[in-house]
């Protein structure tokens, strides 16, 4: 029988690192905004707004890196491919380079029309230019930062993102207080302070490079041009949510200012704050299934995909639950982290993140599906639910609701927007299965040969006890009649678990812990393919099979044995995982 102990422990390990990831991009603003609300006035916090949008195009730019970049290199992993995976890992690094750059020039020569273009009028503008002159000076550390964050968590760092922000974080805090009360440098200088963090994280990001299980290596690339391009298609959904928020920002901006006054676009700030905070909650759930996904898309494991799926929707929903709870008791707690003191925007402010929080599992739901599409190359689909999800519902509804409701008509087109892409999602399912259903497998829209026939494929979860490898094996010897297989092809069958998943449960886990590794076992025409998974101690066994090594000559020798039967005896560690396949030929 088989169970997701390996899924649910491999997500977990990325949730926290991907929440904290999705923060890369804005985490500067965010603690921008906080300074700037106490100390230089709600005029800076209303240009701080208007220039959210830059950082959402920076976001936008990092997710084509870290979204396509990392996806497709998982699923580079999940086929043994390592060496496409540098190749992808160097073409990414040169897009973060080269966008970096230009994004750099342009935002130096063009910083006042800019700020025209977002919509900053009067007072505002003078503030919003200085901050863009500086704030674009990061754009590359920025960018850095957010693409090599995604390939440290799929090659065996997963942890040092969370230095990286932790470092970038206290850094940006230390600069801005010194640029606004030592130096006095106002908006300039707190730009100017996250840019110089940035560059600081990316520093202490490339200690990765240094480490002896670093296998990313920049290598020549042939056809880069295809190879760019597919990045960017996979990448495509992420960066286009984050193009349509902005667009979604700059949009609402103009009209709130038209409509209502400035004192909306400071509390629809207030309400972008919390989503780039609070939000990132919901990101960072999505994202985490990426890499996870991807590996097991590259694999074609219809099983794992879908226990993938329903460990985001669970521990998504139980962390946006209890993140939804708080806003909706404390919004005022929320509101004053950014010095809003003026009654009237404090309570157009209250109102838009309790209306945030309503409609956060919804949001969730929407995320997780449209990150699943991306990395099952299902491209279009994500797409068309980023566009629907951060941009076409929301602004229709707002210029329906804005002139009837004022700032409430605004906070609710927002929570529409989410109701009525999760309404698109379960029309589209439907149409494309001939059938209404909720059940998570009718949403996963994978080919019907997808990872083989199920009659053809047995799946096994095996606790870390002898007794049950060796209960296993005994049983496998019953397949005979369900696969038509002989009886001398059953006995390897049966000896390659009895001796490879003895060495996992004897090495690769310590005798107290209660672990359980996975095995598939697929029949196929020409051969019987088995994988063996576990999220134990790295071992390769192939490390034995010409040498007596730390094993005892009973599991050398049966390490031999099993390898002199293989068609294919390949190990690799991914993820934190070892991963195991042997092919038996049947015409042998």
């Amino acid at each position: 029988m088989k169970n997701d102990y390996i899924v649910r422990h491999l997500y977990r390990s990325f949730v926290i690192v991907s929440i904290l990831s999705a923060l890369t991009a804005t985490v500067g603003m965010l603690i921008d905004n906080m300074i700037v609300g106490c100390f230089l006035g709600s005029d800076a916090l209303g240009a701080m707004g208007v220039v959210g949008p830059v950082s959402l195009l920076f976001s936008a730019f990092g997710n084509i890196c870290s979204g396509g970049g990392t996806a497709r290199a998982s699923q580079a992993l999940g086929r043994g491919d390592k060496e496409q995976v540098c190749r992808i890992f160097t073409v990414t690094i040169l897009f973060a380079f080269l966008v970096g750059v230009l994004l750099t020039v342009a935002g130096l020569l063009f910083a006042p029309q800019i700020a025209d273009i977002l919509g900053a009028q009067g007072t505002l503008k003078e503030l919003t230019t200085q901050y863009l002159y500086g704030y674009f000076l990061g754009a590359l550390p920025t960018l850095m930062m957010t693409a090599l964050m995604g390939f440290f968590r799929i090659d065996g760092s997963p942890r040092l993102p969370i230095l990286c922000i932790a470092v970038m974080t206290v850094c940006n805090i230390t600069l801005d207080l010194i640029m606004v009360l030592v130096l006095h440098k106002g908006m300039l200088g707190m730009a100017l302070a996250t840019a110089i963090s940035y560059f600081i994280a990316v520093l202490v990001g490339c200690s990765h490079f240094t480490r002896k299980y670093n296998t990313l290596k920049l290598t020549a690339v042939k056809g880069i041009g295809k190879e760019l391009s597919s990045m960017i298609v996979t990448g495509a959904p992420t960066a286009i949510s984050r193009i349509s928020d902005t667009l979604k920002v700059m949009i609402l901006n103009n009209l709130m200012v038209t409509v209502i006054g400035v004192g909306a676009v400071t509390a629809l700030n207030v309400r972008t704050q919390a989503n780039n905070i609070v939000g990132a909650l919901i990101v960072g759930i999505g994202q985490a299934a990426i890499p996870v996904t991807g590996m097991f898309y590259g694999e074609e494991d219809r099983t794992a995909l879908q226990d993938t799926l329903k460990t985001s929707l669970r521990i998504g929903m139980t962390l946006c639950v209890a993140g939804a709870v708080i806003l909706l008791l404390f919004p005022s707690f929320f509101v004053g982290i950014f010095g809003v003191t003026e009654p009237a925007i404090m309570e157009m402010s209250n109102t838009a993140i309790r209306m945030f929080a309503v409609g956060m599992p919804i949001a969730l739901t929407n995320t997780i599906m449209m990150n699943f599409y991306q990395s099952t190359r299902k491209t279009g689909l994500a797409t068309l639910i980023c566009v629907l999800q951060s941009l076409v519902f929301t602004v229709a509804m707002a210029f329906l609701l804005i002139r009837p409701m004022g700032s409430t008509g605004v906070w609710t087109a927002f929570l529409l927007g989410e109701v009525f892409t999760f309404i698109t999602i379960v029309l589209y399912v439907s149409i494309k299965n001939r059938r209404f259903s909720l059940k998570i497998s009718s949403y996963m829209l994978l080919e019907d040969d997808f990872g083989g026939a199920l009659k053809d494929r047995l799946e096994i979860s095996i606790g870390n006890s002898m007794d049950e490898v060796m209960n296993i094996s005994s049983g496998i010897l019953r397949l005979e009649n369900n696969w038509n297989i002989d009886k001398k092809m059953l006995n390897e069958i049966s000896l390659c678990i009895e001796e490879m998943a003895g060495n996992v449960v004897q090495h690769a886990f310590k005798p107290e812990e209660k672990k359980w590794f996975d095995v598939l076992i697929l029949n196929k025409s020409d051969s019987v393919v088995i994988r063996m998974r576990d999220n134990g101690s790295a071992f390769d066994p192939s490390d034995y099979l010409n040498m007596s090594g730390d094993l005892g000559e009973k599991e050398t020798f049966g390490i031999k044995m099993i390898s002199s039967l293989a068609d294919k005896f390949d190990y690799s560690r991914n993820m934190g995982l070892n991963v195991l396949i042997i092919a038996l030929n049947k015409t042998d």
